[in-house]
């Protein structure tokens, strides 16, 4: 069995850029006298535009929602009752960026698109792949992330298996939590294999340990987690990922502006360094882990 910081992971289911040019249009060109002064600022402010896009309600009403879906080490609660994670901390650094409030939506990962599609949250953050479906109620931003699926394997159950080839034959069980990347990854990628689907990620992790299943296929960091909590007993069979995929921001469909500056606020993180700083802390090490709940 697992120490009890792992059971908490595995029990969970992911200077700003002022777009000067878009507000120095002054604000009686843009819309009629009588609404004029609604858009005034004292002196040496920038002028509001009218409330046209998810942008400009932003800055109007201070604040930035950003719908999350809680998986470690994407967002999590830590034992103070705070969410953190990497998502937090990209959303917290982009509503700085706007000087603006945040606050975090929880949202599901099913349910996401369209909390954002429906105005509950103004954008998402939550570690998202492109989905045609999700596509078509939502806009991706480029990617400011990646992310990667391992295989993870009983060292006793799959020793001697040590391809990719050797998981894809018909005497082969592989687990899945439901509803996950993995759920739908796998039937494609290993069309011969037998597929066992878990509802809770620790009941995944047991069936590995305990060699019930042959294998399990999950979303990184969580593999590289158990093989650093469960020693010897658990080892990632395969050496690189089996399948990478990008993640992005989504938003609103037909709002150009809010897209605009998601992509050049990316842009101007990654030319930082900023983005690729925080990959490297919540999915290049485990720094983070004494943030877990020990429940």
């Amino acid at each position: 069995m697992f120490y009890p910081c792992m059971k908490k992971f595995l029990m969970g289911v992911g200077g700003g850029i002022a777009l000067l040019a878009l507000l120095a249009v002054p604000a009686a060109a843009q819309v009629p006298s009588s609404t004029a002064a609604s858009v005034q600022a004292p002196p040496g402010k920038v002028k509001l535009p009218p409330a046209r896009s998810v942008l400009d309600q932003v800055r109007r009403a201070g604040v930035l929602r950003v719908g999350v879906v809680e998986q470690i080490p994407w967002t999590f609660t830590n034992r103070s009752g705070e969410l953190v994670g990497f998502e937090v901390d990209v959303a917290r650094a982009l509503a700085s960026d706007l000087g603006v409030r945040l606050d975090l939506v929880r949202a599901s990962a099913n349910g996401i698109a369209d909390d954002v599609a429906g105005g509950h949250a103004d954008i998402g953050a939550a570690g998202l792949w492109f989905s045609p479906r999700r596509a078509l109620v939502v806009n991706y931003s480029r990617p400011y992330s990646e992310a990667t699926m391992r295989l993870f394997a009983s060292r006793a159950k799959a020793a001697g298996r040590g391809d990719v080839a050797a998981y894809r034959l018909a005497d082969v069980t592989l687990g899945v939590l439901k509803g996950s990347p993995g759920a739908a990854f796998v039937p494609k990628a290993f069309p011969l294999a037998r597929i066992s689907t878990f509802e809770r990620y620790a009941d995944l992790a047991d069936a590995v340990e305990t060699g019930s299943i042959d294998a399990g296929v999950s979303m990184s960091p969580r593999p590289e987690f158990l093989v650093h909590v469960a020693g010897d007993r658990i080892f990632l069979p395969v050496g690189n990922a089996i399948a990478t995929r990008s993640e992005s921001f989504i938003a609103p469909r037909g709002d150009a502006d809010i897209l605009a500056y998601l992509d050049g606020w990316i842009r101007y993180r990654e030319e930082s360094g900023w983005l690729k700083s925080r990959r490297d802390y919540w999915f290049g090490s485990f720094a983070w882990a004494d943030q877990l709940e020990a429940k």
